[in-house]
């Protein structure tokens, strides 16, 4: 199996980017610390999976406090009908 290209899009802080990775089918939710900011995050939920090319593309939700970003992504995700070409 080979790397995954994670698309991110939305954040007004980091514009959008993308990122590889290694690891298996991407998760529903995404979380990334802000480069010299211990204890601040970036949340994003999954918007759509493209299992034949492998990328996933991630839309933002919310910055801030872990517990408070957290939540809220968790909330956004709940709340989307399943991704679609998703295996669940």
């Amino acid at each position: 199996m080979g790397d995954w290209v994670y698309e991110f899009a939305g954040c007004p802080e980091t514009g959008d980017f993308q990122q590889i990775a290694s690891e298996g089918e991407p998760g529903e939710v995404v979380f990334h610390g802000r480069p010299g900011s211990p204890g601040i995050v970036y949340g994003y939920v999954r918007d759509s999976i493209d299992h034949t090319m492998m990328v996933a593309r991630y839309r933002w939700v919310a910055s801030g406090d872990p517990t408070t970003v957290a939540p809220a992504v968790l909330q956004v995700s709940a709340e989307l009908p399943p991704t679609p070409g998703s295996s669940q």
